[in-house]
């Protein structure tokens, strides 16, 4: 018989005197037990192990705070997370009912007790003992020393009652150090934070933290979606929602093809009825009647202070108000922690502007101008002209304009003086010599070279006038830069030096300009090393000056010569440069930023470094995502570039469709144009459509060889040798190439002479003629030893394969160039050739036939799988390593990892071959085997 102890006999006892007691006073006592469990996880989780630094258990951290709004993933981080790490966790899941000092102690005592698995318990409650004394009471029962553990108390914003937040503050202080207190919340709890902060003792979770990022996003959706959404959406949908997962999930839930969900994308507002009705539910349930009016009334504002506030609206501590606010968990945001400045979540802002009908007409009017009145105190010209439109009042749009433009047009507010110039109108714009200057520059800033030319029209029809002969500099620059604009630097450069010869009177910025143009005409007519020292003058100018906008031109303008040079590294570090200059002066919001960026993905992509040069174009796009898709078309370039690099023949063709979209709705420089053209003869190449190379021909610019003095008209007269190859035209191809040559050899251009003898290299191979084939391969590695260029080696698709297994067993190229020869011969073979990707052998068709047979385990149907899970099932059948997985399917190694260890579990296996075994059985379920 087994004896049992005396002291497991008086625990029992005790319990179950405590427990008729409870019931004898009415049930206080009493818990639900489903409220001690960590919540069930979706059948479908995303790993978040970036966020692991914050999970560390050490002596050190008393408290962990996760607070952020509802929707951003608090709980279901938890409940991933610390299983994950393996730390031993006690949960307390809260609700409305427990602000009462009783009963959240009765719950605060059960979720520790569970710490200890029956060998220690906490003594029950003190009869009239305050939320203060009780804890001490427990506190001096807990052992001094055991392994860490973590003690979770989730939606810890139900607890407002002061006896108890006054008792965990108590808590923390004595808290023994192998515990640590994880508190969950959509307010921040008012436990004296800025102590434990000072102190180094708390460790926070914001919404900053918790929004998904890009790897998370495409994690999602490839958990979710049976199409892999382009990056341009995921990343635009990821601005627009603020990284909010409540919004992803809503887009993931509602789309089933990419177009459908890159349509849906563009509806992703805070207007939108679904999320109206969610944030209508919210305040309702949040603010009173008189604070809810508050909210309204900030938002007319984008970003706010308390000092703004106080100049915007009228009431009694809006200060105090203003915390509440934040404390009560309504997607307000401080971008800086350590500043006054806040603002709305991005969707949370567009549904207070949507819902300002509720306010009157003459109210938003009155806040409108009351608010930029307020910008402008505040040297904030451009919140001060955004509000001004708003308030439709065309007398103080005016006056903005004349006054603040010249500021605005420096910091490339392009979009912005455009809404004021279309609430003002042309007829009222062409009157004014300054307002049809700067609407001149705005038109061209935004590739509406149409509007320009009729500017210019404006213009010289009224120079006779003194007024408009005091901005002769102003006006003589502008119409220099449509000149250069269509490449006709002949007119241009004289217009330049007609401006830096007479005062500018308007934007100090015009002798700068002017000196820029100078710089730009001497690049296009093939004077690199002049064209160089002109624009290191605009870039001491500029430094002079704090002119960032045109410092920053500058710094791209003589990567691209170094480019024209062959010297990509120096072009490299000269990037570098702007890059220090941009964060430094933290200009990432300039249009010109996006030039950066894109030069920066050409010479990644033409060093093979893809991943790099997708992430520097997907940063292009971003700066402008406000700005309009036509400014974006050379990132999209880049974009289609790296997908088919990767041989991702989906990817590459939506890319394709939304840049030939954007070419058809704007008026391009060559350069743009020809850049975008080269891309699509590779992409028509691909897949073998001939049809659309000849009507490409026919439509295309013309080949002017006597003018491919710079790269873009190379690029163009390349094209049409490229198209005449691939249509078996080869002498009238060879011809155009040649005639390049002339201008390459003259001018110095070595990267497009590089670019050029792969062209001809490809024209003798089509021909039959090998000889001449390899002779100019050898010249083009021989140049790529100068200009390190890979990707338009790689371009060149079959006949470099062959080429360069010639030259290398010729043993007649020099060390560099067989060094050089062996590395191209091996990434050309690890290229993917379109329709030659691996099939995922468990598609959804399959899924579908194997989860229905009669035959299949039972553990299939219990268990369910993702279908990420099924996919990487199949991958691995394939016989794929975890690395290579991760490589078809573009997500991370540990993404992958997770996802393993998670199909593991659910079919109870531990190693790879069970696993192999398993995808084998089920396949041979459908194929009969």
């Amino acid at each position: 018989m087994k004896t049992v102890s005396p002291m497991l006999i008086a625990r029992d006892v005790s319990r179950a005197f405590c427990y008729v007691k409870a019931l004898i006073s009415g049930g206080a006592d009493v818990v639900t037990p489903r409220k001690l469990k960590a919540p069930p996880l979706p059948l479908s989780v995303v790993a978040r192990p970036r966020l692991n630094d914050h999970f560390a258990l050490n002596e050190r951290t008393r408290l962990l705070v996760l607070a952020a709004p509802s929707g951003y993933g608090k709980t279901t981080l938890l409940a991933e997370r610390l299983p994950a790490l393996e730390q031993e966790t006690a949960w307390l899941r809260l609700d409305q009912r427990d602000n009462q000092p009783a009963r959240f102690l009765t719950y605060w005592r059960a979720a520790l007790n569970k710490l200890f698995d029956d060998t220690y318990v906490l003594s029950s409650m003190a009869d009239n003992a305050d939320c203060i004394e009780q804890l001490e009471r427990w506190l001096g029962e807990l052992p001094e020393q055991r392994s860490p553990c973590r003690f979770v108390v989730d939606e810890f914003e139900h607890v407002t009652h002061p006896d108890i937040l006054a008792g965990v503050a108590h808590w923390l202080r004595h808290q023994p150090p192998w515990l640590t207190l994880t508190l969950a919340s959509r307010s921040r709890p008012a436990l004296g934070l800025a102590s434990l902060r000072l102190r180094g003792e708390l460790e926070e979770i914001d919404l900053h933290d918790l929004a998904f990022d890009s790897e998370e996003a495409l994690t999602l959706c490839a958990e979710q979606l049976s199409f892999p959404p382009t990056r341009v959406s995921l990343e635009r949908a990821l601005r627009r929602s603020g990284g909010w997962i409540v919004a992803l999930n809503w887009l993931v839930e509602r789309t089933t093809t990419r177009a459908g969900f890159d349509a849906l994308v563009e509806r992703l507002s805070g207007a939108h009825p679904d999320f109206v009705a969610w944030f209508d539910e919210l305040l309702a349930a949040s603010l009173p009647a008189e604070e809810r009016e508050l909210m309204l009334q900030l938002g007319v504002l984008e970003r706010f202070s308390p000092e703004l506030m106080a100049r915007l609206l009228e009431g009694e501590r809006l200060t105090q108000r203003l915390e509440a606010f934040e404390q009560a968990g309504l997607f307000i945001e401080r971008p800086d922690p350590h500043s006054q400045w806040f603002r709305f979540q991005r969707l949370f802002g567009e549904y207070l502007r949507h819902r300002r009908h509720e306010l009157n007409l003459s109210t938003q009017r009155r806040l409108h101008q009351r608010a930029s009145q307020a910008w402008l105190a505040l040297n904030d010209p451009v919140m001060a002209l955004r509000q001004a439109i708003l308030a439709e009042e065309q007398e103080d749009v005016a006056s903005l304009l004349t006054e603040q433009g010249p500021a605005l047009l420096a910091g490339g507010a392009y979009a912005l003086l455009a809404q004021g110039f279309a609430l003002l109108g042309e007829p009222r714009l062409s009157k004014s010599p300054e307002h049809t200057l700067l609407y001149g520059w705005v038109s061209h800033g935004q590739f509406q070279f149409d509007i320009t030319a009729r500017v210019i029209g404006w213009i010289e029809a009224q120079l006779g006038e003194p007024e408009w002969q005091a901005l002769n500099a102003e006006f003589a620059t502008l119409r220099a830069q449509l000149a250069i604009n269509h490449g006709d630097a002949e007119r241009a450069a004289p217009l330049a030096e007609q401006a830096l010869a007479v005062p500018a009177r308007y934007l100090a910025s015009t002798p700068l300009t002017a000196t820029a143009i100078l710089s730009e005409a001497r690049f296009v007519q093939g004077y690199l090393e002049e064209s160089l020292q002109r624009v290191r003058d605009v870039e001491r100018q500029a430094r002079q000056g704090d002119d960032h906008q045109r410092l920053l031109w500058s710094f791209c303008h003589q990567s691209e010569a170094l480019v024209a040079q062959g010297r990509l590294q120096a072009a490299y570090d000269i990037q570098e440069r702007a890059f220090a200059h941009l964060e430094r002066a933290e200009l990432e919001h300039l249009p010109v930023a996006e030039f950066l960026y894109r030069i920066r993905s050409q010479v990644l992509w033409e060093w093979h470094r893809l991943d790099e040069a997708e992430q520097a174009a997907l940063k292009g796009i971003a700066v402008l995502d406000n700005q309009g898709e036509r400014w974006t078309l050379q990132c999209h370039i880049q974009l289609a570039k790296v997908a088919q690099s990767r041989g991702d023949q989906a990817q590459c063709a939506d890319h394709i469709r939304r840049l030939r979209k954007i070419l058809s709705e704007g008026d391009y420089h060559i350069d743009w144009v020809a850049n975008a053209h080269a891309t699509l003869l590779a992409w028509w190449q691909s897949t073998h459509d001939m049809d659309a190379v000849e009507r490409w021909r026919q439509e295309a610019p013309e080949p002017l060889t006597e003018h491919a003095t710079n790269h873009f008209s190379q690029c163009n007269v390349r094209n049409h040798a490229r198209a005449l190859t691939l249509l078996g035209r080869y002498e009238e191809a060879r011809e155009l190439l040649d005639a390049l040559e002339a201008h390459t050899q003259r001018l110095g251009l070595v990267t497009d002479a590089n670019r050029n003898q792969l062209c001809l290299a490809a024209v003798a191979w089509y021909q039959g003629q090998t000889a001449q084939a390899s002779s100019h391969m050898q010249q083009a590695l021989g140049l790529a030893s100068r200009t390190a260029l890979v990707g338009s080696f790689l371009r060149l698709g079959k006949p470099l394969g062959e080429l360069l297994s010639t030259l290398l067993a010729s043993n007649t190229l020099a060390p560099l160039e067989q060094a050089r020869a062996e590395r191209l011969l091996t990434l050309a073979g690890r290229q993917k050739d379109f329709g030659s990707a691996r099939r995922l052998m468990l598609d959804e068709t399959v899924i579908a036939n194997i989860v229905a047979r009669p035959d299949v385990p039972e553990l299939i149907r219990t268990s369910p799988l993702t279908r990420r899970e099924w996919q990487i099932l199949g991958l691995i059948h394939a016989g794929l390593s975890n690395e290579q997985i991760a490589e078809q399917l573009s997500v991370a190694p540990t993404t992958i990892k997770t996802h393993i260890r998670s199909l593991y579990q659910k079919q109870n296996i531990r190693r790879r071959d069970e696993a192999i075994a398993l995808a084998g059985q089920l396949l041979a379920h459908i194929q009969g085997e």
